[in-house]
């Protein structure tokens, strides 16, 4: 159980390390970019997924270490919680952004048109 575990808390941090990569990047300039590694942060979701079905075939029997590591990743989970948040705030303020553009242009730019 301790060995799935340990493998459980190096996948959660993964997810975190790449988390940071996705919060660290620009939306308006690198929308793309960060839209694809959040595609690809589904393969980490899976693997601590199919992580957790394995854990749930053991008994509720926990040793100290367990308990240990246990609490480590909600840490790390916690962390990754955060990032989320403010990846989802910062696409929320860029799409307000968006969305006042389009209903309100900027008047100060004219174009001339001659026939």
């Amino acid at each position: 159980m301790e060995k799935l575990l340990k493998n459980k808390l190096e996948a959660a941090k993964e997810l975190k390390e790449f988390t940071e990569k996705i919060v660290s990047l620009s939306l308006k300039t690198e929308y793309d970019k960060v839209n694809s590694m959040i595609e690809q942060r589904k393969l980490f979701i899976e693997k601590i997924n199919f992580i957790n079905e394995k854990l749930n075939d053991f008994g509720t029997g926990e040793t100290d270490e367990a308990k240990e590591i246990k609490k480590e990743i909600r840490t790390v989970f916690k962390e990754i919680s955060d990032m989320d948040n403010l990846i989802r705030k910062n696409i929320n303020t860029e799409l307000r952004d968006v969305k006042k553009n389009l209903n309100q242009p900027d008047k100060s730019e004219s174009i001339n048109f001659q026939a």
